[in-house]
């Protein structure tokens, strides 16, 4: 077994990982990075950054991963939907929520992940690829231990940042405790030959019994998700799978642009998966180790904000870590507190879209009616959809009341 000693440990090579590890090498800390793949692949994950995302990605210096692994904006945002006529569907600019960001980003998240792990490992970071079997152990000299190959390793760093995502693999280990809960399963797949889709106009709306996302990457691609209910987690699977879940997209609020998308052609796996909320229960640190991204928990992914909360993450934590020797636990509350708040308003906001967008049969389509109607008459009732383009804080408090929900749902969340 090869025994060493570094400053930092980061286990897993996700877009939270790869971001802290490059913002830490760069500042001149020594830092592992640890991840389970032997290379990067499409796993069908999040493919699209907020603007406030893009905003965490300049301030870790990895914005430029972002823009070489293929990065395009997204102008504009459409809702088709059975509730609305498809001449009526409005286009909402989103380039003007944060002056000099522009619009959110959709790009190959593997890509990009590559792309970091490239330049943290310029910077100084050993990256080491096809880590298996990783045992945390917590403590004021914490321990790391993983395997190669037929290897075996340890690692003595001064502190492990876990960022290995919904698997929990560290948090786990640690004795961090999770509540998990599923609103509706998702499936999500690339691909190629979209050349009629407006290349800078992503989509999303609900009909019968699938909620429909289109989010391009230029030149003709894009990444397709559909969500539906608990239940049918074996719609899209076998070999006729791709086949079905491209038709899905055949609905009469697409009348055109549905075609185009099933006369698309794959590029990447189907997967699917349930789209579940985690909430920790206890404090998402031990000492000697903090998670970061997914691993400390996330709200359902129908708000699209993961990726955001995972540099957010990354550049607190970072920042924590570069200004002072101070690595104990209570160097991390003010960290913890921020999440706390910021994720209790992003659980809302997503219970909210979940509620209205990922629920299906006539009693949902009557309550999206009225709720879309509401939101026609009164601007204001749109506010929880800035979660997706500005920082969480700066929405106003009132879209996070019960009062609010109950106002557009006539009923709590």
């Amino acid at each position: 077994m090869n025994a060493d000693h570094t400053d930092v440990v980061v286990v897993g090579g996700g877009i939270a990982g790869a971001a802290s590890a490059c913002r830490l090498a760069a500042a001149g800390l020594s830092v592992v990075m640890l991840e389970k793949q032997s290379e990067y692949r499409d796993l069908v994950r999040g493919e699209w950054l907020a603007p406030w995302g893009i905003q965490e990605a300049h301030r870790l210096g990895v914005a430029d991963a972002f823009v070489f692994g293929g990065a395009w904006e997204i102008r504009e945002w459409v809702q088709w939907d059975e509730v609305v006529d498809v001449d009526e569907a409005r286009a909402v600019d989103m380039t003007r929520f944060l002056p000099g960001i522009g619009g959110p980003q959709c790009f190959p998240h593997h890509t990009v992940c590559e792309l970091m792990a490239e330049q943290a490992a310029e910077a100084g970071a050993r990256v080491v690829m096809g880590a298996g079997q990783v045992e945390v152990t917590p403590g004021p000299a914490p321990v790391v231990r993983y395997r190669t190959g037929d290897t075996d390793h340890e690692i003595r760093p001064r502190i492990v940042l876990g960022a290995t995502g919904r698997v929990c693999t560290v948090g786990r280990q640690v004795g961090v405790s999770m509540a998990n809960s599923v609103h509706h399963w998702g499936a999500g797949m690339m691909v190629d030959g979209l050349d009629d889709w407006p290349a800078d106009v992503q989509a999303m709306g609900t009909e019968g019994d699938v909620m429909f996302m289109v989010f391009p990457q230029g030149y003709g691609r894009a990444r397709l998700y559909l969500n539906f209910a608990t239940g049918q987690q074996r719609r899209y699977r076998g070999p006729e799978g791709q086949r079905r879940f491209l038709d899905a997209f055949a609905l009469d609020c697409l009348p055109d642009r549905g075609e185009a998308v099933t006369r698309a052609v794959p590029t990447g796996p189907l997967v699917a998966w349930p789209s579940v909320a985690i909430l920790p229960q206890n404090p998402t640190l031990a000492e000697g180790v903090v998670l970061i991204g997914d691993e400390a928990g996330n709200c359902d992914t129908v708000l699209g904000t993961g990726l955001s909360c995972s540099l957010r993450d990354a550049r607190i934590v970072c920042d924590t870590l570069l200004e002072g020797d101070d690595w104990s636990a209570a160097a991390f509350e003010p960290y913890l507190a921020e999440r706390e708040f910021r994720m209790k308003r992003l659980h809302f906001g997503a219970t909210l879209m979940a509620k209205l967008q990922a629920e299906f049969g006539e009693h949902a389509v009557e309550r999206r009616r009225r709720a879309r109607q509401l939101m026609a008459e009164n601007d204001a009732l749109q506010v929880t959809g800035l979660l997706n383009m500005v920082p969480p804080e700066d929405v106003p408090e009132f879209g996070f009341s019960e009062f609010f929900a109950e106002r557009l749902l006539r009923e709590t969340v």
